[in-house]
């Protein structure tokens, strides 16, 4: 039995310093562990048109963001849910934590 924690945000530099805060505490209880594991950065662009230009020509502006997404797998421990709940999350983070059987 162990725990998948997916992690998103559209901040790298936070995703980044809360995964290592979660490792932290892996690593420090002596935990087996599978990640993080980057997954793919989903991209949504907007394309929407300025004004016409001159001679009527059709300007596009394009807009995008960037979710970057991470996973790390942890073996089931009490100990560990404890100190991850008193971890301070980030309001660009969000997680999802699910307990997966094998």
């Amino acid at each position: 039995m162990y725990l998948r924690i997916k992690l998103w945000s559209t901040n790298l530099d936070s995703l980044n310093s809360f995964t290592n805060d979660i490792l932290s505490i892996i690593e420090k209880l002596g935990i087996e562990k599978r990640g993080p594991i980057n997954l793919p950065t989903k991209v949504f662009r907007v394309p929407t048109m300025r004004t016409l230009g001159k001679r009527g020509t059709k300007i596009y502006e394009t807009y995008q963001m960037r979710i970057y997404r991470r996973f790390v797998d942890v073996g089931y421990d009490e100990r560990f849910i404890k100190n991850f709940l008193r971890l301070q999350i980030p309001t660009e983070v969000k997680l999802l934590m699910k307990i997966i059987k094998k």
